[in-house]
């Protein structure tokens, strides 16, 4: 059995593209497994890696092997209409057996980690101090997925681990002049040989490329000690692992730091980073060491070497700055500091920064103050001034002084604002602005507004606006139809400028005025007269009249736009006899528009005298009973006519109503020895009427 070993381990990406998270997860019943390959040259020979993509298929891999055919495609860059195959692999590849693992592991810790992977009957990984984060997770996945990720990590940082593994081969059998294709499958039997997807690769002795120099190396040198990276992530296809060689002769003669090759995990589900960090402890400061690296690939290659990072260990600065003292004389002055003389010898040089708050963020002032002096000259100061004096170390660090008010006297006020103007939208909101004051010292201006002209002016900001533009919002459904508004400056020391000048602005008008209401119409002559009381809105500004034809399907016809203080409008461009509806509304200065009146219904007439009707006459016949009454009539468009009937002494009432065509009526509705009252009327179609005929009868 094999010895279990505790393993300290730097996860990283594998090569092949499959990742440690993937090993961790529960296999997806949907998700099919497959290999994974690469492959590169080596000298006259072609170096095969590969691995596969799931915890189950690594199981079915080492129970069955790998089986590895070669496919002939191109010689001498020209393509085989038939490729030539074949199997390098005619016994299918397996992981060693457990005892030829015994020797190789105790000298490999990789080859220890993947012989327990492969064959421990208990499997765990010991985990230094600080590395519980992502190891503490996978230690309590399924102990199968613990094995697989393990396993194919262990072969990825160690080529020879591969090949016991069963994961590596060399084909030695190529030739210079031709490409293959190369197919790695599952030796599965019939019933699973579809668990499993094959994997390929192709490429040919001339496909040979040197490795890549690492990237970006750099080092940060600190107090005893260095932090090193590179830039891995362009490089993630070429190296699994990296050699870092420190000198301590300026270059001269390096050796492989202990602990490395390092690998890293490349990617993170969160905070990506495309560097790779190592942090080497330097045994003293102020003394040269020197820096190199170079990776290995997957197939046990080694790269060439990166630039070389050279350094010096710098002692940090401990010490802090204080100002004691500021004297002004008008907008001068000078700052003095102390500073530690034990810490002189950390020191690279003073700055000077300033703030216009405590908390703000400081600009550099002067730079480059000399390490020896403790006092400077102050010029150009504003209205109010926070200064720091930072001390700078000979490593890059700095420490701040705390902040140092200065404030210089002042009693000038700022200008008076101008150029004051501003709008009011259809919802209330103000937009105001006006010329902005460019004093130095100047901090903003405080807003006021009053209904009236004559009211006292309200302060509608809490504190001084830096900004010459202010929105403001206001009540719109209100009497008050304006609003007024002033602005004042204030300076840093808030003394006040004079007020702007009283800007007044119109509220917009959302409300409509009342409507007119009719009083009175009348029909007439082919004319029709309407009258009507006008608006009572202190803003209505016209009445509009509208008219259109009653039962016709069409718009309303605006007739008359009248002024407000006239009620009366006569329509002469009816048509006699038609009936038309009548309605009328009121509009404001703002354009509203009042609710239209309920509409009046007006039959147009032509009232115009009409020629009496001629030969009315009775006849009584007293054998029959009955009075007989002739008329005749020649007008035309008579539309009929109206009989009325009165006894003595008795008021007449309308008694038969006859068509146009009729000219003659017997009346048997009579009383013996009684004396009647008849008259006619014709009536025309335009709504004339004739005068009036009337004939007495005895009977």
């Amino acid at each position: 059995m094999i010895k279990k070993k505790s393993t300290p381990i730097i996860f990283m990406l594998l090569m092949l593209g499959i990742t440690v998270k993937t090993y961790a997860q529960k296999e997806i019943g949907n998700i099919k497994a497959e290999v994974k390959a690469i492959a590169t040259v080596s000298e006259n020979k072609i170096l095969l890696r590969w691995g596969v993509t799931t915890p189950t298929a690594w199981k079915y891999a080492n129970k069955y092997g790998y089986i590895i055919e070669r496919k002939t495609i191109a010689v001498d860059k020209e393509i085989l209409s038939t490729p030539v195959i074949k199997q390098l692999t005619p016994i299918p590849l397996k992981p060693y057996p457990m005892m030829e693992w015994k020797e190789f592991s105790e000298e490999n810790n990789q080859a220890a980690l993947a012989a327990q992977a492969l064959y421990g009957e208990e499997f765990d990984v010991e985990m230094n101090e600080g590395e519980n984060g992502l190891l503490s997770i996978i230690n309590k996945a399924q102990v199968i997925e613990q094995r697989f990720t393990f396993a194919l990590y262990a072969a990825d940082q160690d080529f020879k681990v591969a090949k016991y593994s069963g994961l590596a081969f060399i084909d030695d059998t190529v030739k210079p002049t031709e490409r293959y294709l190369y197919t790695i499958r599952v030796a599965l039997p019939q019933e699973k040989k579809d668990l499993i997807k094959s994997g390929g690769v192709y490429l040919g002795l001339l496909d040979k490329k040197p490795l890549p120099e690492p990237q970006e190396f750099v080092g940060v040198f600190k107090d005893k000690t260095v932090i090193l990276s590179w830039n891995q992530a362009i490089l993630k296809k070429y190296y699994t692992n990296y050699i870092i060689e420190k000198s301590e002769n300026e270059g001269k003669t390096f050796k492989k730091l202990l602990g490395t090759p390092v690998a890293t995990l490349g990617e993170k589900e969160k905070n990506p980073s495309n560097r790779m960090m190592y942090i080497d402890s330097l045994s003293q400061n102020n003394k040269t060491y020197s820096y190199r690296i170079k990776g290995i690939s997957p197939f046990g290659i080694e790269g060439p070497y990166s630039k070389v990072v050279s350094g010096k260990g710098i002692k940090p600065l401990t010490h802090t700055p204080f100002i004691t003292d500021v004297k002004l004389n008008d907008q001068e002055g000078f700052l003095s500091w102390e500073f530690p003389s034990e810490g002189v010898s950390t020191l690279s040089k003073f700055k000077l920064v300033r703030s216009n708050t405590p908390k703000g963020k400081f600009l550099t002032v002067i730079d480059n103050i000399s390490k020896n002096k403790r006092s400077i000259k102050l010029e150009n100061l504003q209205a109010i001034n926070y200064y720091k004096i930072v001390a700078v170390g000979n490593d890059g660090g700095t420490r701040e002084s705390f902040p140092k008010m200065v404030q210089p006297d002042d009693s000038i006020p700022p200008a008076v604002p101008t150029m004051l103007n501003g709008t009011i939208d259809s919802l209330g909101v103000v937009r105001l602005q006006w010329k902005q004051n460019t004093e130095i010292d100047f901090l903003g201006y405080r807003i006021f507004k009053a209904n009236l002209k004559t009211d006292e002016f309200t302060q509608v900001t809490f504190e001084p606006t830096p900004n010459s533009v202010f929105v403001d919002t206001v009540n719109i459904k209100t009497l008050n139809k304006k609003i007024y508004y002033k602005v004042q400056a204030f300076d840093k020391r808030y003394n006040p400028s004079e007020f702007s000048e009283v800007l007044e602005l119109n509220r917009p008008d959302i409300v409509p005025p009342t409507a007119p209401v009719f009083t009175s119409f009348k029909s007439h002559k082919g004319r029709v007269e309407i009258e009507w009381i006008s608006s009572t809105s202190n803003d209505a500004q016209s009445t509009i009249i509208y008219r259109k034809e009653k039962g016709v399907k069409e718009p309303w016809q605006m007739l008359k736009s009248l002024p407000l203080l006239q009620n009366k409008f006569i329509d002469e461009k009816g048509i006699v006899g038609k009936t038309y509806l009548y309605t009328a509304l009121t509009i404001d200065e703002s354009g509203l528009e009042s609710e239209p009146i309920t509409p009046l219904k007006i039959t147009v007439l032509n009232n115009s005298p009409k020629p009496s009707i001629e030969k009315f006459t009775g006849y009584v016949n007293r054998e029959e009973r009955y009075i007989e009454l002739n008329w005749n009539y020649k007008e035309t468009n008579t539309k009929e006519f109206i009989l009325y009937k009165a006894e003595e002494e008795k008021k007449p009432t309308m008694y038969k109503v006859f068509k146009a065509d009729t000219n003659k009526f017997k009346d048997r509705n009579l009383l013996i020895n009684t004396k009647y009252t008849f008259l006619i009327q014709a009536i025309f179609e335009s709504g004339a009427k004739s005068p009036l005929n009337k004939i007495e009868i005895n009977y």
